[in-house]
């Protein structure tokens, strides 16, 4: 294990976002690993990541160059992503990226299979507009009557559910039959629970610290 914290995580892929998302997510208390060029981001911003990890073809040396090179670890293996080189070598209580999503569709892609392969922790992908997860055991939300819930598999899974305007109870969902995208909260709360680790949650980006705070309270597969 290269890096270990009982808190949450920031890692910074390379992938386009806006100044604005990275100062909603950015807190000088949650330490920061960079995803190999999300470190060229970072230093146009003065800000430090506990380490570099990746196979570094991305990473700009002109502008780490001030980075110790113990804190710059080179991975070559290609048969996994930069975000799952990170995941494989940190552990935390909850996992936030940004930089992993928006850009290109393969790398999107791939940033979201690594939370079907890595269903034990608890990670949060950010993007411009929406946030992504993988929905634990047992999931509950605080929602509004209208709230948008997109819940899409990335395998077969059953869903019991509660709050939703159409009901997942008795489907089997699947990517190519039934998925749930475009749903709807009917109240104050929502509630999921899916069969297994194959469901990904997409909500709005203005619910990521209530989602943040629910997930963190939740059981993990």
């Amino acid at each position: 294990m290269l890096y270990s914290t009982p808190n949450k995580l920031l890692v910074v892929g390379g992938a386009d976002f806006s100044e604005g998302l990275f100062q909603e997510v950015y807190d000088s208390k949650i330490p920061i690993i960079a995803a190999d060029g999300g470190a060229n981001f970072l230093a146009d911003y003065n800000i430090s990541p506990e380490l570099i990890i990746g196979d570094l073809d991305s990473l700009s040396q002109q502008k780490v160059h001030n980075i110790d090179n113990q804190k710059i670890i080179k991975i070559a293996d290609q048969n996994t992503t930069d975000l799952e080189k990170v995941l494989i070598h940190t552990t935390s209580s909850l996992t936030i990226g940004i930089g992993f999503l928006g850009s290109r569709i393969d790398h999107e892609l791939a940033a979201l299979s690594a939370l079907v392969k890595f269903p034990h922790k608890k990670i949060i992908l950010v993007g411009e507009k929406d946030i992504i997860l993988l929905v634990p055991p047992s999931f509950s939300l605080s929602s509004f009557d209208g709230m948008r819930v997109s819940l899409y598999p990335l395998d077969s899974v059953k869903v019991q559910s509660e709050g939703l305007k159409w009901s997942t109870e008795g489907l089997t969902m699947k990517p190519t039959d039934q998925i749930g995208t475009s749903n709807h909260a009917t109240g104050k709360i929502i509630h999921l629970a899916p069969s297994a680790p194959k469901l990904l949650l997409i909500l709005s980006r203005k619910l990521l610290n209530k989602a943040v705070s629910h997930l963190e309270r939740s059981p993990s597969w």
